[in-house]
């Protein structure tokens, strides 16, 4: 499956029901063929001994009294166990402690399988700790972010907002009346949807101190250090009293110490027989919770409710990120909120000291030691795979959340550089250990492939040959850690050091491949045989490579490649962007000036590697099926041919040389075969590959939803994004029924071409006015309609700003798109397309370059007075009295909105986020227990799918942890498991924890996201929560307009769905909109003649009989079954369906016609009365009138027997049970 944002909502291609609604699986597609797969179903059984564990169900006792029961598997460790601990509610409090077992310390690291005397169901006690100056500055860390706000994740990191999830309020909102009751189909997106200000002040703590800082007393004087003081403390409670505390090697105490005044000594033996002075002991705790519990009832009120608040939600609400690089980044964020401070916090800038103590500069961490020890771990037992993968996801975690602040600094110019005079573009920074550089061609050495471009370039391509070797994960060879940051217009390359890379060396260290561009040419045999498992991966033959003096080596990797043995002895592969072979017909063709477009800006243009893949294995498939049909030719015949026979003499092998097509290119025989291969490829994917996705998209077989799914989608097949234009060429533009997605394609191709303009504004323009420019571009190319000349209230000295109109940004726009993807755009692209889906585009766009916007209601054309007086009136709380100041209030803000010069402010920018490239680590274990679990239920065999499928989880968990997007995709498919089992409350369980998790960690209007609400409702409804299932699929369909447009194909599953729903409630008028909306989606879509249009003609002439409209319940069955016959024949069982339905619908639109107005009357009553009864009521005897056949529904509404003699419909209005029908 692909990456968590690049899940799309599957279109449907189910027959719609009015009794059964259209449930999408999960888009998993199966990674790896039949072969691989019963690889995988293997290697999981012989670990099946270990998977089959029975977990611990162990009991852990705190001082306190409370029990905190734990599951664990064998492979979990004991500092497993005291996270859990620290993340429960009633234990909150500890954080210096150590476990025990029968008095005996547990260590920290100890799988739990390896523990001596400890059972299933044991009993540990939690014993508190002697704490050291780290445990006493985490121990006040944790207490001030418990107290604090955890709703979102580090803004330096992530961004504004990042990591919220608003799934409680939605929930909350569901009403006695339905969701879509004030819904219109098509109306515009509004960016209420994304309101995150609301979830965030419900997860809001309330005050439980005043003060809690590190006091002016701090550092600790020696004599004091050693009697065991470790900080101090100054605390303000809310009953205003101020206490200076200690905390010590035994715990905290209050202390005799005043702001004028130090005095050590513990302030019920300094002030002892005093008026109000308790003994000593009341002045001291271990944790400082419980001490300030003593000191002030109104701190242990408030954290009871803390505690309390804990308890009620899901933790997934509330569990605050170990790492802020996996929480989601939003686009818009709250604006007046994120203008200012949350609150005036005098130890706000002390939390850097209370994380990293006042020696981390004396303690830089060696991240590439950590890394290649990590790797080196052994790997041997499930329990050494699951550990070994934690490492390394922990390690690149932090590595990323290290990097992201040091790329941001070398872009803001606060880093002096190692090479201070040298050119800016050569520059290189080092901080904490990590060794920046610009992706700039300072040193001219893409000079002959683009230059600058192709450097930018080659920095990303590198980042994907880290990950292809970080996945084969080759025994004896290392990669450095590598992340790509992209900062207002500046791309920084952020990697760990080398080691002994920065010593003066007389001789180059590079031993295998070429770092002066084949002038020397290494080829180390040592690096040759560790690189040989790499070049079978990924079909790389070994080719010869020649140096200035013509002089032949044999390679495996490509010469670009470079092998170097560090100073501790471990051989080193760097500079990994040529990994994959040269896209020589795409080069070729246009990396020159054709007349019709300008050369390509670069010519790193490789082929991706799934590409690579996909050639070889139909390249084998072919000569395997060609090499069969020959020896059944043969003289025996097919008859005579054994099974094992048949490859018998079978001969074949493709590879390809990653130097194809460069300067270095040996011309031996053996290498024309590989460089002959390559041109296959290349052949392949502009013949085969881009033809074949423009075809499915056409047919809507895949169905992108956002500007994201779209490129994993072209990223999975193995086709560059430079394809756009010509996929787009493909899709007809005059075709209504591609509309969508060559709307779609064409933004994408508008949003990166916006994004490289204004790459080149932010490195013209001082940071300061970066919101100017971004503000600018925004109403240029979305608001022109607004403002027809923005760049006079918003270029502040910026000559290349003032001079920017909509037309001067919509050329611009066509020559990128012109240069980068070879597409010519309409000259009034604009005009065309833009008006009516401005937020999707500006939202694509600001994912590109990481900006947030401020949440608002933007207007991008000139509004009304009437309109905007309803949206201000609409705004304000319903409870506030109508008076003179109130009007005038109301007036002078619709006078404020209509005197507004431009659509987007810069005062609306409200951050830049960067943007990263990762090499991502995966879970191989837990990728192969999904893909069988997966296998399984396909295969129908439920107890084993499921049983691999939480195995999986329970892996993809102690990898990654709660909070990942992988863990989300599990949830997800377990939840999908227990569905088609028909256990719903167990599927709607999981699946709100997906929900939950993928709002947290891919985004609030990710595909992923709304693709998760979608089936929830279904969930909910099939557990009978109808009303809930509604407002879940209100919630889908907001995010939906927002993310994309009202005519896309999977609507028609949504819509179909509503109806459903409201027709369960009987609301059959209201059903009948979504019904009809179902229709006209797959009418403009798939055209009248389709299965899946006759369907719905069907399902529609259904209710309309409900409602007692058999004329148009006739017309619209009659061309359902004149397609069932024309297209299956008459004895087909739709047409036999179809046609007695038309009969009997014929028929009784006669008699109904001739009914007195009472009688009609009473068909309307029937449905407005039941939409009024509670849902248990429903279930009764009436509730069901609107699913009888026709002559049952006919003799209720008359109240008498019906007289028809033609024979009821076999087919009817068939109930298929809560489950639905799934395509």
């Amino acid at each position: 499956m692909s990456t968590a944002n690049a899940t799309e909502v599957d279109a449907t291609k189910a027959q719609p029901d009015t009794t059964s609604i259209d449930s999408s699986s999960p888009a998993i597609e199966a990674a790896t063929a039949e072969e691989t797969a019963a690889a995988t179903e293997e290697e999981a059984a012989a670990d099946s001994n270990e998977a089959e564990e029975e977990p611990y169900k162990l009991t852990i006792k705190a001082p306190n009294g409370v029990l905190v029961p734990v599951m664990a598997s064998a492979q979990e460790t004991v500092q497993d166990l005291k996270l859990v601990v620290g993340e429960t509610p009633g234990t909150m409090e500890y954080s210096c402690f150590y476990l025990a077992l029968n008095k005996r310390r547990l260590n920290d690291f100890a799988e739990l399988s390896e523990i001596e005397g400890l059972c299933l169901d044991s009993e540990l006690d939690l014993v508190e700790d002697q704490y050291t100056e780290r445990e006493a500055r985490v121990h006040v860390s944790r207490l001030r972010d418990l107290l604090g706000n955890m709703a979102t994740a580090n803004p330096m990191v992530a961004g504004l907002d990042a990591g919220v999830s608003v799934f409680s309020t939605v929930k909350q909102d569901a009403q006695e009346t339905h969701a879509f009751k004030d819904f219109e189909l098509g109306q515009p997106a509004s960016l209420d949807v994304l309101s995150a200000g609301k979830a965030i002040r419900q997860l809001a703590q309330p005050l439980c101190v005043r003060l809690l800082v590190l006091s002016g007393w701090n550092p600790v004087p020696r004599n004091r250090q050693l009697k065991g003081d470790l900080l101090y403390l100054l605390v303000t409670t809310l009953e205003n009293q101020s206490y200076h505390v200690t905390a010590g090697s035994s715990g905290f105490y209050v202390n005799a110490s005043s702001t004028s005044r130090f005095n050590a000594e513990n302030y019920g033996v300094a002030h002892a027989g005093q008026a109000g002075v308790r003994e000593a002991a009341y002045y001291s705790a271990h944790s400082l919770v419980t001490l300030l519990r003593r000191l002030s009832p109104k701190f242990g009120k408030g954290l009871a409710e803390i505690q309390k608040a804990m308890a009620e939600r899901d933790p997934a609400e509330t569990l605050p990120f170990p790492l802020a690089e996996q929480a989601a980044t939003p686009w818009v964020v709250r604006g007046a909120e994120n203008s200012v401070p949350a609150a005036y916090d005098v130890g706000a800038p002390q939390d850097a000291f209370l994380r990293q103590g006042a020696l981390v500069a004396d303690s830089l961490r060696d991240w590439n030691e950590e890394l290649q020890s990590i790797r080196e771990m052994p790997r041997e037992t499930l329990g050494d795979r699951v550990l070994r993968d934690r490492q390394l996801h922990k390690w690149h975690a932090e590595f990323v959340e290290a990097a992201i602040p040091g790329a941001m600094a070398v872009v803001g110019g606060e880093l002096v550089p190692l090479n201070p005079t040298d050119p800016v573009d050569q520059h290189m920074f080092l901080r904490d250990n990590i060794f920046y550089s610009k992706g700039f061609d300072g040193r001219e050495t893409f000079a002959a492939l683009g230059g600058d471009a192709a450097a930018h370039v080659a920095t990303g391509k590198d980042i994907t040959g880290v990950r292809l070797l970080n996945q084969l994960d080759t025994q004896g060879l290392h990669t450095l850690g590598s992340v790509v940051v992209d900062y207002c217009g500046v791309r920084v390359v952020a990697q760990s050091v080398v080691p002994g890379v920065f010593r003066r060396q007389e001789a180059t260290p590079i031993v295998y491949g070429s770092v002066d561009q084949g002038v020397t040419v290494g080829a180390d045999a040592e690096f040759h045989r560790l690189l040989e498992p790499v070049a079978k991966a990924l079909h790389f033959g070994e080719h010869e490579v020649a140096n200035a003096a013509g002089e032949a080596s044999k390679l495996y990797t490509s010469a670009d490649v470079k092998g170097l043995t560090g100073t501790d002895g471990r051989k080193y592969v760097l500079d990994l962007y040529r990994m994959t072979p040269v896209d020589i017909e795409f080069l070729e063709s246009e990396c020159a000036a054709d007349g019709r477009f300008p050369a390509y800006p670069h010519k790193v243009v490789l082929l991706r590697p799934e590409l690579v893949d996909t050639f070889w294995e139909q390249s084998t498939r072919k000569a395997v099926m060609d090499h069969v049909a020959e020896r059944v030719k043969g003289d025996k015949g097919a008859e005579e041919v054994a099974e094992e026979d048949l490859l018998k003499g079978f001969d074949f092998s493709l590879s390809f040389s990653p130097d194809a097509f460069t300067p270095m290119q040996a011309k031996t025989a053996g290498d024309e075969a590989l460089a002959g291969a390559v041109r296959g490829a290349s052949r392949f994917l502009r013949d085969v590959s881009v033809p074949a996705l423009a075809r499915d998209l056409a047919a809507y077989v895949s169905t992108p939803l956002s500007g994201a799914a779209l490129t994993a989608t072209m990223h999975q097949r193995g086709i560059n994004m430079r394809w756009l234009g010509r996929i787009a060429e493909l899709l007809p533009a005059d075709a209504p029924s591609v509309g969508n997605i060559r709307r779609r394609v064409v933004f994408e191709m508008v949003a990166r071409a916006a994004k490289h303009i204004l790459r080149r504004l932010f490195r013209a323009a001082p940071s300061h006015q970066h919101a100017d420019v971004f503000a600018l571009v925004a109403n240029c190319l979305v608001g022109s309609r607004y403002c027809a000349a923005p760049a006079q209230h918003l270029a502040r000295g910026v000559p290349e700003l003032a001079a920017m109109t909509p037309a001067s940004l919509a050329q611009e726009v066509r020559a990128q798109v012109a240069l980068r993807f070879r597409f010519d755009l309409a000259e009034d692209f604009v005009a065309a397309l833009v008006p009516g889906h401005e937020l999707m585009l500006l939202r694509e766009v600001c994912v590109k370059v990481g900006a947030q916007l401020a949440l608002r209601q933007y207007h991008f054309e000139r509004p009304s007075e009437a309109a905007v007086h309803a949206a201000v009136v609409a705004a304000m709380d319903p409870s506030v009295k109508v008076t003179k100041t109130v009007k005038r209030a109301i007036k002078d803000r619709v006078d404020a909105v209509l005197a507004q010069p431009v659509a987007v402010f810069a005062d609306d920018v409200m951050n830049f986020v960067a943007v990263t490239k990762v090499a991502t680590h995966k879970s191989s274990f837990a990728d192969e227990a999904f893909e069988a679990g997966r296998l399984a239920l396909e295969k129908g065999d439920r107890a084993l799918g499921l049983e691999m499928l939480l195995e999986s989880l329970a892996l993809h968990e102690q990898t990654f942890g709660f909070l990942h997007a992988e863990s989300a995709r599990c949830y997800s498919v377990v939840s999908l498991a227990h569905y088609d089992a028909g256990e719903y409350a167990l599927a709607a369980e999981y699946m709100t924890k997906a929900v939950v998790i993928s709002e947290r960690t891919v985004g609030l209007d990710d595909p992923l996201t709304i693709h998760n609400y979608l089936n929830l409702a279904l969930y909910e409804h099939a557990r009978g929560n109808s009303l809930l299932a509604l407002r879940l699929m209100r919630h889908a369909m907001d995010l939906w307009a927002l993310v994309n447009s009202p005519d896309h194909p999977d609507l028609a599953t949504a819509y179909n769905n509503i109806a459903v729903m409201l027709q369960s409630l009987r609301l059959y008028e209201e059903s009948l909109r979504f019904f009809r909306a179902c229709l006209d989606v797959r009418v403009a879509v798939l055209g009248t003649e389709h299965v899946l249009v006759a369907g719905a003609q069907h399902s529609l002439a259904k209710v309309y009989a409900v409602t007692g409209d058999f004329k148009a319940a006739v017309q619209v069955e009659r061309d359902a079954h004149m397609y069932f016959s024309s297209k299956f024949g008459d004895d087909d069982p739709r047409t036999k369906e179809t046609g007695e339905w038309l009969a009997e619908l014929t028929f009784n639109a006669v008699r109904t016609a001739k009914l007195s107005k009472a009688a009609k009357e009473k068909i309307r009553e029937v449905a407005s009365t039941a939409s009024l009864m509670p849902m248990e009521q429903r279930e009764e005897p009436v509730a069901s009138k609107g699913h009888l056949p026709i002559d049952d529904l006919i003799k209720f509404i008359t109240g008498g027997s019906s007289s028809s003699s033609k024979p009821r419909p076999s087919g009817g209005p068939r109930g298929k049970g809560p489950k639905g029908s799934r395509r």
